[in-house]
């Protein structure tokens, strides 16, 4: 990511045939995270999120539950809007595709692709995954019980569907895409993505169907009864949609420079549609192009993907943040997997991150330091002298606020969390080496005592404010503590204790003895 003055960050839009699920709260926590990265760097940042809420799966579902599409959607919409808030996620929008100014912006687009040629009406044969919402090859199936074909994602059976479609011409932006990817090469990341779907562009591209006729739970085609918009431009028009429309996107001004500052945080099951589908059919519009796409891997339990579907997936995120609050949570996801490879979460790696990590690294030094202050120096500790930016601490945390930051930048929040807790470790070791407890029984010391204290109360600083964008409510806790609660929002600076009247030091990260932690894994786990 560019040190743009604008950024624009959007997860995708969450399909409504499921509630939150650790996949969906992993995607979102990382967007948000980055977001609250650039709003510290003082940049104009917008995030959105939201859900995807028309199709043949969702017409199905509701019929199933007895209510009318748009009661069953509003209902999860609602849960997912719900979870979010709890987890402390910043979005500016939350978009729903059933939203008046997103069907008007999909009209829109349906026009220009159909003014500029690039619509064809025809008829389609062939196989398709209701679970997928996409048309499947061979190369994309495997085979069932009893001769069924299979989609290889979802491992169901795949419908034979017959009907008239009007189709995009994909066919004719294979050498533009591919000239994309060339000039753009940190369009699409990480670049094993990127190779992965120049390959796929390479071997030829078909062209897309992009309405039905089958289907009603949708918008309407302009000026064709009978059809519906395909979920895919429906769905990937909300980006331009948040911003006003096609047109406030390409008119210039602050919508069009947050539109070419876009990225788009995205797991691989979609990459496809976002690095071929939706570039190729911006192009198509006149439309202007996001700054570049994100693929993150999958979370797996036990090595399968999550899947509401298979009941030993299921992490319930809400039920772990009533016992270890939000914050933990949010910092293990984004401190565990790196973003782009596949993790496979266990609550004994949860736990281990919480005790290491969160205890006996960032908690331990909070509450030694602010207990130290109350102990030896009544509480206040005065501001740095002149003389303190000679301290090892000071170089350190210089050296490694540019490392944060460039991770930050690079979509790597894991190493972004890993530099800023050398910041910590290394303060600890401090306190070891310089024993404050020593230096308060000699009185010729206590100029030095000030300064060590100064340090880390300094480092605390820093760590919290660095912390900020995976741990928001802790990090205000941090610098309450620390007597600072102003320094809440922004980035660190110059490494000088100003100076404050310190609260009393309370656990951030309680202990959690290991017969509760078994109680709680017992119950967490699915029957």
């Amino acid at each position: 990511m560019t040190r743009a003055r604008t950024v624009y960050i959007t997860t995708p839009i969450y399909y409504v045939n499921a509630v939150p699920h650790l996949g969906t709260f992993y995607s979102t926590v990382v967007a948000d995270a980055l977001a609250r990265y650039h709003r510290a760097r003082g940049r104009e940042t917008y995030f959105l999120t939201g859900t995807d809420e028309h199709g043949q799966k969702i017409q199905q579902m509701a019929r199933q539950a007895g209510k009318t599409e748009k009661a069953f959607c509003d209902d999860i919409a609602a849960r997912f809007q719900e979870t979010w808030r709890r987890a402390g996620i910043t979005h500016d929008r939350f978009i729903r595709t059933t939203d008046p100014d997103h069907e008007a912006s999909v009209r829109d687009m349906w026009r220009r692709l159909a003014d500029a040629g690039h619509l064809r009406l025809g008829e389609y044969d062939g196989l398709y995954c209701t679970g997928c919402e996409d048309w499947k090859i061979d190369d994309e199936l495997e085979a069932g019980e009893g001769g069924a074909r299979l989609c290889r994602i979802h491992r169901t059976p795949v419908d034979r569907v017959r009907e008239p479609n009007f189709y995009f011409r994909l066919s004719d932006f294979q050498q533009p895409l591919l000239r994309l990817y060339e000039r753009q090469p940190n369009f699409i990341r990480p670049e094993s993505r990127r190779n992965e779907v120049v390959e796929f562009v390479k071997g030829g591209l078909r062209d897309l169907s992009v309405s039905r006729t089958s289907v009603k739970w949708g918008i309407p085609v302009p000026d064709a009864p009978g059809h519906t918009i395909y979920v895919w431009i429906d769905a990937l028009t909300n980006y331009v949609s948040a911003l006003g429309g096609p047109s406030a996107v390409q008119e210039g001004g602050t919508k069009a420079a947050l539109w070419k500052s876009a990225h788009h945080l995205i797991a691989k099951d979609i990459l496809r549609f976002h690095a071929v589908y939706w570039p190729a059919m911006l192009m198509a519009a006149g439309l202007p192009l996001p700054a570049g796409v994100f693929c993150h891997g999958y979370l797996t339990v036990k090595g399968q993907k999550i899947s509401k579907s298979i009941p030993a997936t299921r992490v319930d995120p809400d039920a772990i943040a009533v016992e270890l609050g939000v914050d933990p949570l949010r910092y293990f996801v984004l401190r565990e997997y790196t973003l782009g490879a596949d993790g496979d979460f266990t609550y004994e790696s949860l736990f281990g991150r919480y005790e290491a990590d969160l205890g006996n690294d960032l908690g331990n030094l909070l509450n030694r330091t602010v207990s130290m202050a109350w102990k030896y120096v009544g509480g206040t500790v005065p501001p740095a002298a002149a003389a303190r930016s000679a301290s090892e601490l000071a170089d350190l945390a210089a050296r490694k606020r540019s490392e944060v930051e460039s991770h930050w930048e690079s979509f790597s929040p894991s190493r972004a969390l890993e530099a800023t807790w050398e910041i910590v470790r290394a303060a600890n070791g401090y306190i070891d080496r310089r024993a404050p407890w020593k230096l308060a029984k000699d009185p010729a010391a206590a100029d030095e005592l000030a300064r060590v204290l100064g340090d880390c109360c300094e480092a605390l600083r820093w760590a919290a404010r660095m912390v900020a964008p995976a741990m928001p409510e802790r990090s205000r806790e941090i610098l309450r503590q620390l007597g600072r609660p102003g320094d809440a929002d922004g980035w660190p600076e110059a490494f000088a204790w100003p100076g404050a009247q310190l609260a009393a030091a309370i656990p951030v990260f309680p202990r959690i003895d290991p017969e509760r932690r078994a109680a709680l894994i017992a119950r967490w786990m699915p029957a």
